[in-house]
């Protein structure tokens, strides 16, 4: 089998919600499984095994009872939508909780060798291999699941004196339907993991501009939302720039589109070494970029504005073509309360404009 796919840094925390989604749905599947099949097992003991021992009937009420209440518990807090990380460690009991039901009836009747001693023998073997479907962590939580009742049923048969039956073969299943259990979780974990990546690929393809590997419009409308809202809910202000390259279209057209391409790059490349942890850059559209300034008034701003536009002419750009000399120019915009994102995004683009006419390569503030 192939090694696991680690998780990138940055999506480890959407990773441990997907795990915790995961057993969500693991969770209330195994769940409404137990509660239609725990009755259906009951009735057929009641009427085909036990009919003339109420006790035994009893006993295998009491030992199913503990895997009843807590399918239970799994669907109420599932379907009251309750908060918190309850979902994997409640999964993890119930799947012990199955198991340990029949290894423990599997030892009650250990020295009866009768056919209901067969029939609970199937009973775990297939409860193994079932329970081996519904792991979060794959071989991990079957170390558990699996080692707690394999450890109590060996160390209680030891403890009674039990001798090995004379027909061995229905204990064989046991062991090999572990060995299948265990190579299950590990091929659904390994699906779990790739089908996570390849989600979270395919969301950040969607959010991020290929050549670049800057955020894009989407990304950073979203980002804008974000700012706005938070704005809006605490009083606080934050500053919106807009990002144009000069005479872009000469360098296209006179070296080509694969040196602009060289150039957009460097850009990119240099605005994220000279912007703040917690600023934010996108490109906007062509040679037209977005900058988010979280929390800045017009001092910060234009600071910001001053050391991206320095950055970005000194030194010259090393394509090649050769080395170009490439200027910006920006458009500040302040947001002002109740302002829309798009009026602040629109005064930040005048400015831009002013700063085109003005002479190219300057920062400049919008108006009101």
């Amino acid at each position: 089998m192939k090694k696991h796919v680690p998780i990138p840094a940055e999506w480890r925390a959407d990773f441990l919600l997907y795990q915790y989604a995961l057993s969500r749905r693991l969770g209330f599947l195994l769940s409404c499984v137990v509660l239609v099949l725990l009755p259906v097992f009951v009735t057929l003991e009641a009427t085909l095994w036990s009919h003339q021992n109420g006790e035994q009937v009893w006993k295998h009420l009491g030992l199913r009872l503990p895997t009843a209440v807590l399918a239970t518990t799994f669907l109420v807090l599932y379907l009251n939508k309750a908060k918190g990380c309850w979902a994997y460690p409640l999964l993890l009991a119930l799947n012990l909780s199955v198991v340990g039901m029949m290894a423990t009836m599997f030892t009650l009747h250990y020295s009866q060798q009768d056919e209901h001693f067969l029939y609970i023998n199937q009973g775990l073997t297939m409860a193994i291999i079932a329970m081996a479907t519904a792991t979060v962590y794959g071989a991990r939580d079957l170390a558990i699941v699996y080692g707690l009742p394999l450890l109590s049923v060996v160390t209680f048969l030891a403890a009674s004196g039990y001798a090995l039956p004379i027909n061995v073969t229905p204990l064989v299943y046991i062991p090999l339907a572990m060995g299948i259990g265990v190579v299950i979780a590990t091929m659904l974990h390994k699906e779990h993991r790739r089908s996570f990546i390849a989600s979270q690929q395919l969301e950040h393809n969607a959010l991020t501009d290929a050549l670049t590997g800057l955020p894009n419009r989407r990304a950073m409308q979203a980002q804008l939302q974000a700012e706005w809202s938070r704005a809006e809910r605490n009083g606080q202000c934050f500053a919106v720039l807009m990002a144009d390259l000069d005479r872009f279209k000469a360098v296209n057209d006179q070296h080509g589109h694969e040196v602009g391409d060289e150039v957009l790059i460097t850009l990119a490349s240099r605005f994220n070494a000279n912007l703040r942890g917690g600023d934010r850059v996108a490109r906007w559209g062509g040679e037209e970029f977005l900058l988010l300034i979280p929390g800045g008034n017009q001092q910060s701003a234009m600071a910001v504005a001053e050391k991206i536009r320095v950055a970005v002419a000194e030194p010259d750009f090393a394509t090649s073509a050769g080395n170009l000399v490439i200027t910006l120019s920006l458009g500040v915009a302040l947001y002002r309360h109740a302002e829309r994102i798009d009026d602040v995004i629109s005064r930040a683009d005048k400015a831009l404009y002013r700063a085109k006419q003005e002479g190219r390569n300057r920062a400049v503030l919008a108006k009101g």
